[in-house]
């Protein structure tokens, strides 16, 4: 979803999904997983090209407009009707509104999210700032939203106090040093799938340190590792509650000269795919 156009700060960010399909050609399909404590060279080997059937749906035209993001959600929910799994590249942040209620379907009542992200995205308006207030006004109940890598600094009082009063669950950036990382996805999916019904996983890279993410405008110091970003990637897909993911804030025109944003980006989607190939081993 190459959307860029009711971005806040300048971005070239409709670039990306571009960006992020030639970084893919970079990599294998080749992953060694997990295996038993003291196993090591018996660990389970993956190839995705065996283990999954991986579609590109192209991109979607005009996705900045209405009727765009329209035509966008229309598109997300015919995928999700096929597939077990819905990756989108953004894109600014505003591509999470048609990628959720795309994936969410017929069953928005029940349907839950979680955000990765150094920022409420409560805005108003309609902008890359707003995605989650907006889903929220589409019917998301916010009691089945949770927010992790919310850092200090990067947002205002009133949008705090916003989260608060809709009941949105907000793990601060600050948790992600002192608790084990499974421990806070088997939380958010707790939350977040209290219903029952499809979870969708918003991936805005600027949560990472902005060490590691120089492609992302709004990324500050302090934010979490490209290893921490990759293995949440992974860990969400496994649960088979969760039907969509996207990936938010890259302007590819910005990166490093190495494209390491990029490069985290396309591997977050390889790592989404190991998850995927997980979940439909067990």
């Amino acid at each position: 979803m190459p959307v860029s156009q009711t971005s806040l700060s300048p971005t070239n960010a409709h670039e990306t999904p571009a960006a992020i399909r030639a970084a893919l050609r970079r990599y294998s399909g080749h992953a060694v997983t997990e295996g038993a404590p003291g196993a090591r060279g018996d660990e389970a080997e993956l190839i995705l090209e065996e283990a999954l059937r991986i579609v590109d749906a192209g991109d979607l035209h005009d996705p900045d407009s209405e009727a765009g993001e329209r035509a966008a959600t229309e598109a997300v929910a015919e995928l999700a009707r096929r597939a077990q799994l819905v990756v989108a590249l953004g894109g600014d942040n505003s591509l999470t509104v048609p990628a959720a209620l795309g994936v969410y379907g017929d069953e928005l009542g029940t349907a839950g999210l979680i955000t990765l992200d150094a920022h409420h995205d409560l805005r108003d308006g309609r902008s890359n700032g707003s995605p989650v207030r907006r889903l929220v006004e589409a019917g998301l109940d916010p009691r089945r939203i949770v927010q992790i890598g919310i850092a200090d600094f990067a947002n205002s009082r009133a949008y705090r106090q916003r989260a608060k009063d809709l009941g949105i669950t907000v793990i601060h950036r600050d948790e992600l040093h002192d608790r084990p990382l499974r421990d806070i996805v088997a939380e958010s999916l707790e939350i977040a799938g209290a219903a029952g019904g499809p979870i969708h996983v918003d991936l805005d890279v600027d949560v990472c340190d902005r060490s590691v993410v120089p492609a992302c405008p709004a990324s500050i110091p302090g934010g979490i590792q490209a290893h921490e970003l990759r293995r949440f990637a992974r860990l969400f897909a496994e649960d088979p509650r969760v039907r969509g993911i996207d990936l938010a804030e890259i302007d590819a025109t910005a990166d490093s000269a190495d494209g390491r944003t990029v490069r985290l980006a396309a591997l977050c989607v390889l790592d989404a795919a190991v998850g995927l190939a997980h979940r439909l081993q067990r």
